[in-house]
């Protein structure tokens, strides 16, 4: 089972983690493709599950064909009923298998499990897949050679490192933004603001993105 969060438009091209992500698609039988359709991050669940599903057929055009059944996230904190509603009558309208679920709450996880699990007991070993090596990208500075700098309340962090975490982030997905939080705690980045007298609400500063503090 291979986990491709936050795969973002111009992944097929490299964008983001790009092929890193990509490429662990090749070997699933079976594509579990989860959408949010709470409508809290302002987004159309449509025009996200066409620009994935265009990713991946530019990646390679065999997982177009690839069984799908698609998972409707996040039912239990929905915004607007009319575009859920618009995006469960779009994926009825192709034929693909749809479960509303919320994984917060588990409601409808056990049965889209269930599902998952029955159509993989019918479907083929994929018929042929040759790993391709993918060299490590050589790693630019590391958390300790970051220069961080302190202006009344604003906190700015600048060097290679993080620059390149950045690159490999979609900002606009809450599960990558998660992700970018955990990586920048782990790495010893908070710790350091926090011995530099950081405060909750002071902006941390990286580049062309700010945010407020919260320990």
């Amino acid at each position: 089972m291979a986990d491709i969060p936050g795969i973002i438009e111009g992944a097929s091209g490299g964008a983001g983690l790009g092929h890193d992500f990509l490429r662990h698609i090749d070997r699933c039988r079976l594509i579990i493709h989860m959408v949010d359709i709470s409508g809290f991050e302002g987004r159309d669940p449509i025009d996200d599950f066409i620009t994935i599903n265009e990713e991946l057929r530019i990646y390679n055009p065999e997982l177009a064909e690839r069984p799908m059944i698609v998972a409707a996230n996040k039912c239990d904190i929905i915004r607007d009923e009319k575009i859920a509603e618009r995006f469960k009558e779009y994926i009825n309208e192709r034929g693909y298998k749809l479960y509303v679920i919320s994984a917060a709450t588990n409601k409808g996880v056990r049965e889209l499990v269930n599902a998952a699990a029955a159509i993989l007991s019918k479907l083929p070993p994929i018929r042929h897949f040759e790993t391709d090596y993918v060299p490590k990208p050589r790693i630019q500075g590391s958390p300790e050679e970051l220069a961080i700098e302190n202006f009344d309340d604003v906190w700015t962090i600048e060097g290679p490192w993080i620059e390149r975490l950045m690159q490999n982030v979609n900002f606009s997905d809450y599960e990558s933004r998660m992700y970018f939080n955990r990586v920048l705690r782990n790495a010893g980045v908070y710790k350091r603001l926090e011995e530099m007298g950081v405060k909750d609400g002071d902006t941390i500063s990286i580049y062309n993105m700010e945010f407020d503090y919260t320990g």
